[in-house]
């Protein structure tokens, strides 16, 4: 089960907007690098209601010579400027982005058999973040271009820092948008994945799929190390919310995803 609880990964850091990374951002110009291990815990796919646990290993490099890395979404700043952030500063930057979002086999579940299974999707795209006081903003989209979904998919966010004391809170909102081809490979049904696995017909559009609430943060508890924690809870609408494999026994129009980890930091050249 790690490809899919790896998409859960994938989709909620992918997710968390301008405030999303495990550095402290406070200078925006130091390259970091924290690596551990983390024990995630959600969804076996999009649209269950079975969950899985597995434990994987986590990076995330923050402005090494313009590149981060976070989750599954490697990205480049091309832009950046302003004052810095927090009260009465603001910031912008956009670049280049890959991210990798795992797909789903049709031997994940019962419901899912007769389904085709969805290969993994390698999203070439861009973003753009901005912060103004303490409420970031940033939006993220790709194409898949290595024929898994075949589609689009954006997501626009909404959040804010909480620092408390050494306790660091992230929290945001997000919308999450999918194109025909998307939506289809995910939630759709054609007529000869009908009959071969006795699930009604499902013509999807384009469209927002979901929306969520995300939490990312950490706390320090020695020099250089920290506690991470990431957590997410998604709820399915429009264009997915009527899919077959959503009103299934085993199918769910709501979905938790959490994770807990420990890294340590270092400082890149």
């Amino acid at each position: 089960m790690k490809k899919i609880i790896l998409g859960g990964l994938a989709t909620t850091l992918l997710a968390a907007p301008a405030f999303a990374q495990l550095s402290d951002g406070s200078s925006g110009q130091e390259s970091t690098a924290n690596v551990g291990a983390i024990g995630l815990y959600g969804s076996e796919y999009f649209g269950s209601a079975d969950e899985e646990f597995t434990a994987l290993p986590f990076l995330d490099v923050d402005n090494y010579k313009g590149f981060d890395f976070f989750g599954t979404t490697l990205s480049y700043r091309v832009l950046e400027t302003g004052t810095g952030e927090g009260l009465g500063k603001w910031s912008l930057r956009a670049g280049p982005s890959l991210t990798y979002l795992p797909g789903r086999n049709s031997s994940d579940s019962d419901t899912l058999t007769g389904l085709e299974d969805v290969d993994g999707s390698l999203l070439a795209g861009g973003y753009i973040r901005t912060t103004i006081g303490p409420v970031g903003f940033r939006l993220d989209g790709g194409q898949d271009v290595i024929n898994g979904s075949d589609g689009f998919t954006a997501i626009a966010s909404v959040g804010t820092s909480l620092p408390l004391g050494k306790l660091n809170f992230r929290p945001s909102a997000s919308a999450y948008y999918g194109s025909g081809s998307f939506n289809e490979a995910f939630f759709g049904i054609t007529p000869e994945q009908s009959a071969a696995s006795g699930l009604a017909e499902n013509d999807v559009g384009s469209g927002i799929y979901s929306y969520s609430v995300n939490l990312v943060g950490y706390y320090p508890i020695a020099e250089k190390w920290r506690v991470n924690f990431v957590g997410s809870y998604r709820w399915f609408t429009e264009e997915a919310d009527d899919s077959p494999i959503i009103t299934a026994v085993d199918g769910s129009d709501n979905g938790l995803f959490v994770g807990l980890g420990l890294t340590r930091q270092f400082n890149l050249p």
